[in-house]
């Protein structure tokens, strides 16, 4: 069986179509489908992290999602004769509806998102309460340890319901 059959099937097994991979990419591509049909946590949230990817019609170049609104910025890029970069355009998405911005419109939006990403990140990032946690590397993470010491930090924070009754009855 090709390696085209084989993602194939794969993909057909979880609902998925693929149309083509490139030929010099068929280790990465199996790699990618290995991790996207894990049937455990870390695979459910990968297709969950993919669907919304899946539903436009054009590349998705960036995604910025709030509470209740979205920017889908659709791609590929096109360079203007004065070396700017623009995407075909964007979505943005809101509760009242959609609307489709023009390539100028998206780069001002996009741009005026990340920097108010940077300024809630460096704010926490510099905050007293976080300079000891500070590191000059990215750490690597060890997943059996790094999952358990995950759930007990969300337990400790999030009281078992048992105990919310107990206290609602008295």
């Amino acid at each position: 069986m090709s390696i085209r059959s084989w993602i194939k099937t794969a993909l057909l097994k979880q609902g998925w179509i693929i149309v083509r991979a490139p030929i010099d990419d068929k280790e990465r591509t199996a790699q990618l489908v290995e991790l996207l049909v894990e049937e455990n946590a870390d695979g459910r949230s990968r297709r969950h992290t993919l669907g919304p990817w899946l539903w436009y019609e054009r590349p998705v170049l960036d995604r910025f999602e709030g509470h209740d609104c979205g920017l889908t910025v659709e791609g590929p890029i096109y360079q203007s004769r004065d070396g700017t970069g623009y995407p075909l355009g964007s979505q943005l998405r809101t509760e009242f509806g959609w609307l489709d911005l023009t390539p100028e419109e998206t780069n001002l939006l996009a741009d005026e998102v990340r920097t108010a990403i940077d300024h809630a990140l460096l704010r926490w990032f510099t905050c007293t309460d976080m300079a000891e946690r500070q590191l000059p590397s990215r750490q690597s993470r060890e997943r059996y340890f790094d999952d358990d010491f995950a759930r007990n930090l969300i337990r400790s924070a999030t009281p078992p319901t048992a105990q919310r009754e107990e206290v609602c009855d008295g």
